[in-house]
């Protein structure tokens, strides 16, 4: 598996339960364990499908996303460590690596407990584990605005701010919407960002088309149920403001199509790092 010193040193507790071993932060409580080997015991009796899941026990409750890998290409090079040809790491090492380097960088988001995975007969991965700090007292985007749908735009503007907190530190999430926003049900709270699965730790040199591509898609995805396209047009006028060498022309080329059309994740990195938008 990976093997960086940084992830070594930040996870050096092993927690293993039949064929499933979990690098982990820190020592579990028993009813963590407990949560845990219920977990993977559910995941052997089920066929083997993406699922996220709490588990609320013990004194540091727990956020567990586990995915699959379906073909025998992927489980080798994850069981490797190894990157495909284009560079990049199969899905869920490309979110441990963001995840862990999005921490690293003081982003506002739940903190990685660790990560882990289960392997087949053959000793090679068959699923990967990502574990989280479950966050108390937060809801995310979607739930919340079905609590206050007149809030649609402060809630827009709030999130704005925090994608362009992600910005600052040269993180780019490129699966930004409010599924993806934490917020805290005590208005002091700051919102947390989730899900680092497609993102880039890295500056775009096409910086124009892949805010075009964030706005657009935030839109897109469940916000357009609450504002009128004007509405949100005029909030994403006020936001861009604050980039004066932002080309209108390049961000709007992207940002208009992406509020319509379904922009997929191998399409999304074409954006970032070519500033090509290819609908289909």
């Amino acid at each position: 598996m990976l093997s960086s010193k940084a992830l070594q040193c930040d996870y050096p507790v092993t927690f293993v339960f039949g064929s499933t071993t979990l690098h982990l932060s820190e020592q579990l409580s028993i009813e963590a364990r407990q949560a845990l080997e219920q977990l993977i015991k559910k995941r052997r009796a089920q066929k083997l499908t993406r699922a996220s899941a709490p588990l609320v026990s013990g004194k540091t409750p727990l956020f567990a996303k586990v995915q699959p890998l379906d073909t025998f290409k992927a489980k080798l090079r994850v069981s490797l460590g190894k990157p495909q040809r284009n560079g990049r790491f199969d899905w869920p090492l490309e979110e441990l690596i963001n995840t862990h380097e999005a921490q690293r960088r003081g982003i506002q988001m739940p903190p990685l407990q660790g990560y882990g995975y289960t392997r087949n007969r053959l000793g090679l991965t068959q699923e990967y584990f990502i574990l989280t700090h479950l966050l108390d007292g937060y809801v995310d985007g979607v739930q919340w605005l079905k609590r206050n749908p007149g809030d649609v735009e402060t809630f827009i503007q709030n999130a704005f701010e925090l994608l362009q907190s992600l910005s600052r530190k040269n993180i780019t999430h490129m699966d930004f919407w409010a599924g993806n926003i934490m917020i805290g049900e005590m208005p002091q709270q700051p919102l947390k960002a989730i899900d680092f699965e497609n993102c880039f730790a890295d500056q775009t040199h096409h910086f124009s088309e892949t805010l075009g591509f964030q706005l657009g898609f935030f839109y897109r995805r469940d916000i357009y149920k609450l504002i009128t396209e004007a509405n949100y047009d005029r909030l994403v006028d006020e936001h861009i403001r604050q980039f004066p060498d932002l080309s209108r022309q390049k961000f709007d080329e992207v940002y208009h199509a992406s509020k319509h059309e379904h922009i997929g994740r191998k399409q999304r990195r074409e954006i970032f790092l070519n500033g090509n938008l290819i609908i289909g």
